[in-house]
């Protein structure tokens, strides 16, 4: 009975211990998250993951872009926007960065209804753009051809874009990446930068 009662005891004792040290875990994880020190070295992953990506993928501009909400409207309804939070750029290719902050999704729709149900978003030649809006930010970069694709959430959700730009015209994207076709690279680069956004 007094061996019962002990190991009852012992059991109690490892469960409150192994919980209070996933509690503590977790805490001191948020913490760092919420630390400028752990954003700055989560940009600093970010950065380094789109330059391989430029590198790999051979083209002039890679970066991320973030959903966001973006204020409301009158209405109530919100504003659904989207803006560059990570560039990297070749050697004497301009970077857009600063200037692909806010833009309305509204304003995209076509772009990224095709970008979230295919999977991925490609062109060789950006004249072939159905959404003139799109079509004319990607004129107004010097764009030729781009491949973007989603970056999700391990649940599925859509938290931003993952895209590489070429400024001068290609006759297509590059094949055997790594041992893997075009798709299938990019979208194992993007869930490689959630984990560093999230």
């Amino acid at each position: 009975m007094e061996t019962e009662l002990l190991t009852a005891i012992a059991t109690i004792v490892s469960s409150v211990a192994t919980l209070v040290g996933v509690w503590a875990k977790k805490k001191w994880s948020e913490r760092q998250k919420n630390t400028v020190e752990g954003h700055v070295r989560a940009g600093s992953n970010v950065n380094t993951a789109l330059k391989s990506t430029k590198e790999i993928m051979d083209s002039d501009r890679a970066y991320v872009l973030e959903f966001h909400n973006g204020g409301h409207y009158f209405s109530g309804r919100g504003q659904q926007k989207f803006s560059c939070t990570h560039e990297t750029v070749e050697a004497g290719i301009s970077s857009e960065c600063i200037h692909s902050q806010d833009h309305r999704v509204s304003n995209y729709s076509e772009y990224i209804t095709e970008l979230i149900a295919d999977g991925s978003f490609s062109r060789t030649d950006i004249n072939s753009i159905h959404d003139s809006g799109f079509r004319s930010l990607l004129h107004s970069k010097g764009v030729q051809a781009i491949y973007n694709v989603p970056i999700t959430t391990l649940n599925g959700k859509v938290i931003g874009i993952l895209g590489v730009d070429y400024i001068s015209k290609i006759e297509s994207f590059p094949e055997g990446l790594e041992g893997m076709g075009t798709e299938e690279f990019m979208q194992n680069q993007a869930r490689l930068i959630a984990g560093y956004l999230i």
